[in-house]
């Protein structure tokens, strides 16, 4: 499922979906319980106390929906775009070659994976910020990639100390851009993809998203290629 926005393919989940009307939902009942509390209440009661909480999660929640980009992919003429709420990451046509929806051990994960071909092009372009959320977000995945990779249970901690200092044949990486390279590789070796990022669509939607990206790549590809 995709929607044409300009020259874009644009792919959206359900995170955004629904805040405006949980916002307010949950503002009505919240002063319904105020008024119902001054007016009415003799005494402030566990069931009182409940529904307020209950209302002030569902203006938190729908204030995080809110917060979340419309859209959390997107095909655009130099690649493929991922939206965060906290930055955006954009990975050139020519640095990966095909997405698919990963799994490990054959459970499909709730994310579209990408093979990475060229470690430059995703690193030089990616905000610090996001780098640490999406590690932050993705922490129990690497940490099943890890134990993947550790078949008799001992190698664990010797697999969890992450370097500060990563290098391609162009290039030197330090900080949290090396950290998430060597999670990239870690990842890699657990589910044949380096870049995950999540979706909230099912499986059978993500693999059509995947086939329109993949579609969308060679299209762009061989438009850049110089005509004979």
């Amino acid at each position: 499922m995709f929607e044409v926005v300009m020259t874009m393919q644009a792919f959206s989940g359900s995170a955004s979906r629904g805040g405006a009307r949980l916002i307010i939902t949950s503002g009505v009942v919240f002063i319904l319980l105020v008024f119902y509390t001054l007016g009415f209440a003799t005494n402030f009661s566990a069931i009182l106390a409940i529904a307020y909480i209950a209302s002030a999660m569902g203006l938190f929640i729908g204030w995080a929906k809110l917060a979340e980009p419309p859209f959390s992919l997107l095909c655009e003429s130099q690649g493929i775009r991922y939206q965060h709420r906290v930055g955006s990451l954009l990975l050139p046509w020519s640095a990966f070659s095909f997405c698919a929806v990963p799994s490990i051990e054959g459970k499909q994960l709730a994310f579209i994976g990408f093979k990475i071909t060229n470690y430059d092009l995703l690193l030089q372009g990616l905000p610090v910020r996001l780098a640490v959320r999406m590690m932050t977000e993705q922490r129990a995945l690497y940490l099943e990639a890890v134990r993947q990779s550790c078949s008799s249970g001992q190698c664990a901690s010797d697999l969890l100390r992450e370097k500060d200092s990563f290098k391609t044949q162009s290039g030197q990486y330090s900080g949290v851009k090396a950290i998430f390279a060597q999670r990239m590789q870690r990842l890699a070796q657990a589910s044949g993809f380096e870049l995950l990022v999540p979706v909230n669509v099912g499986a059978e939607q993500a693999e059509q998203w995947c086939r329109d990206i993949n579609k969308n790549r060679l299209q762009q590809l061989q438009q850049l290629q110089p005509s004979n």
